[in-house]
């Protein structure tokens, strides 16, 4: 299931190393309809499929795993014009940890962003979820 598959309307993108969450999850890690690359939430998982205990950790690991399937897209983080976060354990309190990574990832011009506080997540100790949508560069 890894690489692309296409329809007419959309181009689907699985990067080498997500095929068993797509499988498990009945997704797709990117979506590309038209200029626009949507990613699925991505969580942040460490190589060895865990997931660590510091949300700090957790949010680069999962930054770097939105930026996989925008790169599989032809895109890159300066792209995304929808920022989406969920995040659990309540928005001050996350965002203490996850404003400083966001901010070393999206300096100025910085794209809209959606924060969301959440109960809880589809992985043990998860504690953020990153997704966003992003336009193709001409």
């Amino acid at each position: 299931m890894t690489g692309t598959t296409s329809t007419d309307e959309f181009e689907r993108f699985v990067p080498p190393g997500m095929e068993d969450g797509a499988v498990a999850f009945g997704l797709a890690p990117g979506i590309r309809c038209g200029n626009l690359v949507f990613v699925s939430g991505q969580l942040g998982i460490d190589a060895d499929g865990t997931i660590p205990a510091d949300g700090a950790r957790q949010a680069e690991l999962a930054i770097a795993a939105v930026t996989e399937v925008l790169e599989a897209a032809g895109c890159s983080l300066r792209d995304i014009i929808q920022l989406q976060t969920f995040q659990v354990g309540g928005m001050a309190t996350t965002n203490e940890w996850f404003l400083p990574v966001k901010d070393r990832f999206f300096p100025a011009p910085f794209p809209s962003w959606t924060g969301v506080g959440v109960a809880d997540l589809g992985g043990d100790g998860a504690v953020i979820e990153i997704g966003a949508i992003a336009r193709v560069p001409h």
